[in-house]
């Protein structure tokens, strides 16, 4: 039996989003997550794992004109992203927001 410390969510879920239909659902339940409790940086998080699910970062990074080091910190809840930041990502992994 694996111990607990051995346990790999990130790669779990990463490995779990692997069409366009699984990466959207996974990003509207966590943009619906954002809206009821205000955590930005519980919903980027999930943006980290469609980025890992898509590409990397150091292309995302090259994409967006963000450093890798500001996305990493973004990523690991070191630095809170203005909404435009938010955006940004969202557009160039190819997805817009909607309002319902």
């Amino acid at each position: 039996m694996k111990n607990i410390k051995d346990f790999d969510l990130s790669g779990m879920i990463t490995n779990e989003l692997k069409t366009e239909d699984d990466i959207k659902e996974w990003l509207s339940l966590n943009l619906e997550e954002y809206l009821q409790d205000g955590n930005l940086n519980a919903f980027v998080r999930s943006l980290e794992y469609v980025v890992r699910a898509k590409d990397n970062i150091s292309n995302l990074s090259r994409k967006t004109g963000i450093s890798r080091s500001n996305l990493y910190a973004i990523f690991n809840g070191e630095v809170t992203p203005q909404f435009d930041t938010v955006l940004k990502l969202l557009k160039e992994l190819g997805y817009t927001l909607k309002v319902a």
